[in-house]
């Protein structure tokens, strides 16, 4: 019973005003389901869609939402693929999903999408047994892509969408598999060569998966994901070549990817799971606007549809449109013995002025 009591308190705390400013000027306007898993059992061989995780999303230069995640009986499956699913009224609605990306006997995983200009990116990981990572792009929003080309940076993953940065050139976040340690890759030429910058964790080694964000000042914002409770940011001032040793952000956290936007006005938004550890549930969201000096109130973004049965609502992502509408997607995972199967989330969000 102390247990439950004392995680019913830390779930507390984090739905608290820790570090706000203001009250939250977050404003769901509806939400909605992409995909729905097609199987319950990760042993079953027809069983190719039931097991979905690590959406991204990005507003394609045509005006089309495109959303991405991987898909398969269960994580690491050899038939795991990359999905896709488009929207062409603001992400009200989504058609039907198809094959974006499947490497023969590889299991691909956690793609990230970025649109520069008129040219659209993915990034993406796939494994068998090393990991690899590959990008693709698109000069006509996702309707054509190139083959994939593989990038030289072994041991590493990407998971958050990539930016274009003020200067135009292109940072896409990863993560080394082993410590964990968050940095970037950077291109100056619209994404011909790739280099590698920074290593960036907490005194214990953590920093995966981060999300980067570039704000009105120039400087670029990472978030980290670690396991001691809380999340942790650094900063760099010099376009992503050089960062901050990791700072505590006082926003508990569980030990799971966030998502970091800057919107048109300035406005960091941050959606992520509260914890404790290893509680992915419930999804909040955040703004700042004094560049993550401090935070709103949190919105809950997205909970658990039941109280029992080992939920999880976790990898968020977030794209701006042109009105400043933010779009989310999410996965809402159900893991229980004998069960497993996962579903595509988003909805639409507006910041009050």
């Amino acid at each position: 019973m102390k247990a439950i009591l004392d995680i019913a308190a830390l779930l507390l705390a984090s739905l608290a005003p820790l570090c706000a400013a203001e009250t939250s000027p977050i404003q769901i306007l509806d939400r909605t389901v992409i995909f729905t898993h097609t199987s319950t059992d990760p042993k079953d061989p027809a069983n190719t869609s039931g097991y979905n995780l690590g959406p991204s999303i990005a507003l394609l230069p045509d005006g089309r939402l495109m959303a991405a995640w991987f898909s398969s009986p269960s994580e690491g499956a050899e038939s795991q693929r990359i999905v896709q699913a488009f929207s062409s009224d603001q992400g009200r609605t989504w058609d039907k999903t198809t094959v974006l990306q499947d490497i023969a006997r590889k299991a691909d995983f956690d793609p990230a999408l970025f649109v520069a200009g008129k040219e659209t990116f993915l990034f993406f990981s796939a494994f068998d047994p090393q990991i690899d990572i590959y990008f693709r792009r698109s000069s006509d929003s996702a309707k054509t892509w190139t083959e994939p080309v593989k990038i030289n940076q072994p041991n590493h993953t990407t998971r958050s969408n990539g930016i274009q940065l003020s200067t135009g050139e292109l940072l896409v976040p990863l993560h080394t598999r082993g410590t964990k340690a968050g940095g970037v890759m950077k291109s100056r030429d619209g994404g011909k060569t790739w280099t590698r910058f920074g290593a960036v964790a907490n005194p214990e080694g953590q920093g995966g998966e981060p999300s980067i964000a570039e704000t009105n000042s120039g400087k670029i914002h990472m978030m980290l994901r670690t396991k001691d409770g809380q999340l942790w940011r650094s900063i760099s001032a010099d376009k992503g070549e050089t960062w901050s040793a990791a700072e505590k952000t006082g926003l508990t956290a569980t030990s799971s990817a966030s998502h970091l936007l800057c919107n048109r006005d300035g406005t960091l938004v941050l959606t992520y799971n509260p914890g404790p550890t290893p509680l992915r549930f419930p999804l909040l969201m955040r703004t700042s606007r004094d560049e993550g000096t401090t935070w709103s109130e949190p919105t809950l973004l997205a909970d658990r549809p039941a109280k029992v049965g080992g939920w999880s609502i976790c990898y968020p992502a977030l794209t701006e449109l042109p009105d400043g509408t933010i779009v989310a997607v999410w996965a809402q995972i159900k893991g229980s013995p004998g069960e497993l199967y996962g579903d595509i989330h988003a909805a639409r969000i507006v910041l009050k002025k």
